[in-house]
């Protein structure tokens, strides 16, 4: 079977080897071996062999699929990114576009909420940022900030800081830690000598449609406020914190529940240069009713008008997103034992929700990937265990939680060893795998893209 991680032609060149091997040690060099033990060991040989050409197979359609899904980038592309990197004005999602709205496929478009923003320019780079990076489990980071440079808007760190942001985000840690490490990037990009004072504020919130919950970490960006789906308007009580600089910034997470069709409403703007008659601070986003509008689009433009009317910078961004939650059409979660008869349950449970899904071409597949995390929850970690399936879009996410605080690792296991391909074996089949930490233990997970999805 470890010839199953191999290359298809190494893996049928072992097997039929191996096959060939047993009949000849077994039919011939041995004497005396019962017609029956030689059955035996052949039939083995042969269902390796099948097994291993099975499990090739399933990783050969699973990368193309990935591949499909999000095909890399050519050397060509690449370059002409490259090349052009640094001449592009650093600035938020919206830096060089009206603020009527962006061209499609400019916001991305993540499961878990709609998105719109809108803004005002005044002319000048953007010392500002806003952000959505979509996470793994159908979650969603939203993310606004803002560079100040002795005062001054600094945009030309604005580029740096988001692609750190976006970088921190694939790490997947719990907004406050994000924002520490964010102040650690912010130290390294000034010299120890620097004579310049450089802060930034930022605001970091992830949302999570399976249980509606929002996890905020702000370090001295103004606090979103939140629009009902009856349009109330809702101010986040959130501690503001101090801002990211050469002082160590205090950051605490908040915990808020957002129902169905909820409106989180971040917004993010340029420092006005000193001696400015207008207001500068842009403390918050008014707290006076928006009320529930026709788009996402017209919300952001209420909410700009009335910052506008209160004597708000005029360089600012404004980024909506409305709430949607996923029920059992396309969530399934099931309590596990920490007992080895846990594994079978696990497919039999996986087994009829894809079933009842209609995704039974995805079953081999992901069978397969839940064994092996189950599995290796039970030796290697400590309940509770939990098992949870989501159907997001065209791809399917297997989650196995524990409650160790143990992060595993992937090792590439030698032929002889008997066991340590678990997680190998699903770095193979699936498209992204990795690791999330929270109070209660650690959620192992793997996202795979269903074969009918993409025939």
């Amino acid at each position: 079977m470890a010839a199953a991680l191999l290359p298809l032609r190494h893996t049928l060149i072992v097997g039929a080897s191996t096959l060939a091997t047993s009949v000849v040690i077994y039919g011939f060099v041995i004497p005396g071996v019962s017609e029956g033990g030689r059955t035996v060991v052949i039939t083995a040989a042969l269902l390796s062999l099948g097994m291993s050409l099975l499990i090739c197979r399933i990783r050969g359609r699973q990368n193309t699929r990935c591949a499909f899904a999000a095909p890399a980038p050519s050397g060509e592309q690449t370059g002409r990114r490259i090349a052009s990197a640094p001449r592009q004005a650093p600035g938020d999602l919206c830096a060089s576009l009206p603020a009527g709205g962006p061209p499609p496929g400019r916001l991305p478009q993540p499961a878990a909420v709609e998105l719109a923003y809108g803004g005002a320019d005044g002319g000048r780079p953007q010392a500002h940022w806003l952000d959505a990076i979509p996470l793994p489990g159908a979650r969603v980071a939203l993310v606004a900030g803002s560079v100040t440079e002795d005062g001054e808007p600094a945009p030309t760190l604005v580029h740096e800081l988001r692609a750190a942001v976006r970088t921190l985000a694939d790490i997947d840690m719990p907004p406050d830690e994000t924002l520490t490490h964010l102040q650690d990037v912010l130290h390294r990009l000034q010299p120890d000598d620097a004579v310049h004072d450089v802060m930034a504020s930022c605001l970091y919130a992830v949302y999570d449609p399976v249980t509606a919950d929002c996890t905020l970490a702000c370090a001295g960006h103004p606090a979103p406020i939140v629009i009902s789906p009856e349009g109330v308007t809702i101010a986040v009580d959130l501690p503001s914190g101090t801002p990211l600089g050469r002082a160590r910034a205090q950051v605490t997470t908040t915990e808020i529940r957002l129902g169905k069709g909820s409106v989180l409403l971040l917004h993010a703007h340029s420092a006005k240069p000193t001696g400015s008659e207008t207001r500068t601070d842009g403390s918050t986003v008014p707290e006076r009713p928006i009320g529930p509008q026709s788009s996402l689009t017209d919300t952001c433009h209420t909410a700009l008008q009335a910052l506008a009317t209160e004597g708000g910078p005029r360089q600012l961004r404004v980024l909506a997103a409305r709430t949607r939650t996923f029920d059992t059409t396309t969530v399934a979660t099931w309590d596990l034992t920490a007992d080895p008869a846990a594994v079978s349950a696990a497919r039999k449970h996986v087994t009829a929700q894809l079933t009842a899904w209609g995704l039974d071409e995805a079953a081999s597949t992901t069978i397969l990937i839940v064994s092996e995390l189950v599995t290796n929850a039970i030796r290697h970690a400590q309940p509770p265990l939990l098992l949870r399936l989501i159907r997001c879009d065209t791809s399917l996410t297997c989650e196995v939680t524990d409650g160790s605080t143990i992060t595993p690792h992937l090792r590439r296991a030698s032929t002889l060893d008997e066991s340590g391909r678990g997680l190998f074996i699903v770095a193979q089949l699936t498209c992204r795998w990795g690791t999330r930490h929270h109070p209660q233990g650690k959620t192992i997970w793997a996202e795979h893209i269903p074969q009918h999805e993409t025939a």
